[in-house]
């Protein structure tokens, strides 16, 4: 005979079951990110990130800076808006600042700061314990995720503030694929760049490292700072979108905010403080460079590459196209005066034109050549992307086999660093 089931039991049971599932089924109802375990992933925050920055100096005091630019900047000091000392600052594209206590390898608070009502208190996210001095550095990407990095680069975690813990992205650097553990020996800093990339900056070296922390984390690509105009040390470093649309780099620091220049491989100080008063600084923070300049159309074409007049095989310089040394990469500077070759294209549709490129008599003659020809491909790339058919661009690479200057200097030797271009079909 079966034994029967106490009525009271069942009750339970369906109880039990029915509040499992639509706990379950209200979860993927308030968030709608739940389904086939997204966790956030692939989605971003609203981005409402204005132009301030914030840098903050090891004793707590906040400044806050506004239109920062080499003739124009407004700066506030908001003063101890921490209630420790700072090592590592993000800024939230929701305007506000996160921070972490300096040197604390234990389990250690996130603390969230608004500086509009000046207000701040710990949030909910706590980070892990790290053997590695502590967390040094803090950045935000696109998708407006907090990560934070220890003192060599030991360990990195991201927080998505819709999220209750955080994300451990790597405890050993090791794992990082091409990277060497000497790379960070005396500290590190670092941002995230418009692609979500790392970009890690010795503390008190010129090394610099593009990091991807993708499906596979590996380096994918290793520079060097001007050693002649190195800020030393480097207390941290980040990007920046002036109100011209130009990409400026900053480096921090113990008593000023410097701007950095590939172009001019000039640094010059932006804001300085008085490191009696304030304390010095150790980190800055911001979000602008996800922000999207619109660009104004342009109502009236002046001083046209090509006109009626243009011959065959006449060689236009194309002006401040600008790569990062040693590298092929398009900087946002360049991109007016490419605009300005796409509608000169679009106007004489029957146009074809080659690009050249050269670089300056220093270094390996056949690395420059390859150099050359790879920025000029960036070049034709970024036409082809706005519309021009690939057919009609050529291109090739002289390296530094056609300087126009051969003095060593450095106003020379820029100037042997070009694009031009021929019209190759279509005039006359």
């Amino acid at each position: 005979m079966k034994k029967r089931i106490p009525p009271f039991i069942c009750s339970i049971i369906i109880s039990t079951i029915l509040f499992v599932s639509q706990e379950g089924f209200s979860q993927k109802v308030k968030d709608g990110l739940r389904k086939n375990e997204d966790k956030y992933e692939n989605t971003g925050l609203p981005n409402n990130c204005d132009d301030k920055i914030y840098a903050i100096t090891e004793i707590g005091n906040l400044l806050e800076i506004e239109k920062i630019e080499s003739k124009e900047r407004i700066t506030k000091e908001l003063g101890t808006a921490l209630p420790f000392r700072c090592n590592a600052l993000a800024k939230g594209l929701n305007n506000k600042l996160y921070a972490v206590k300096a040197y604390e390898q234990a389990r250690t608070p996130v603390y969230e700061y608004n500086p509009k009502s000046r207000q701040g208190s710990f949030a909910k996210w706590t980070l892990p314990s790290n053997n590695d001095g502590g967390w040094v550095s803090g950045a935000v990407d696109s998708k407006g995720k907090i990560y934070f990095i220890s003192t060599t680069m030991e360990n990195l975690v991201r927080i998505d503030i819709r999220k209750a813990e955080p994300d451990v992205i790597w405890s050993d650097n090791l794992s990082v694929s091409g990277w060497k553990k000497e790379n960070c020996a005396t500290g590190c800093n670092f941002f995230i760049n418009q692609k979500d990339e790392l970009v890690i900056k010795e503390n008190r070296g010129t090394g610099m490292w593009k990091v991807s922390i993708g499906n596979e984390k590996s380096v994918i690509k290793m520079d060097q700072v001007n050693s002649i105009n190195e800020v030393n040390p480097t207390n941290d470093i980040m990007e920046y979108i002036n109100s011209s649309g130009t990409m400026m780099t900053f480096l921090l620091g113990r008593n000023a905010v410097y701007n950095y220049s590939t172009k001019k491989s000039d640094v010059y100080s932006l804001v300085k403080i008085d490191t009696m008063r304030l304390g010095f600084f150790t980190e800055i923070a911001g979000c602008n460079n996800f922000i999207k300049k619109e660009v104004k159309p342009v109502e009236e074409e002046k001083d046209e590459l090509i006109t009626a007049t243009t011959t065959v095989n006449e060689s236009i310089r194309l002006k401040n196209i600008i790569f990062q040394l040693g590298e092929s990469e398009l900087q946002p500077e360049s991109y007016g005066e490419l605009d300005k070759l796409v509608r000169q294209l679009k106007k004489y549709n029957q146009v074809e034109i080659l690009l050249e490129g050269h670089t300056d008599i220093t270094g390996d003659a056949d690395e420059n050549i390859h150099l050359s020809l790879e920025r000029v491909n960036s070049c034709k790339k970024y036409l082809v992307n706005k519309g021009i058919e690939s057919r009609r661009i050529q291109t090739k690479g002289y390296g530094s086999a056609r300087p126009l200057k051969r003095s060593g200097n450095e106003k020379e030797r820029e100037i042997n660093r070009r694009v031009e271009f021929k019209v190759i079909k279509g005039i006359g």
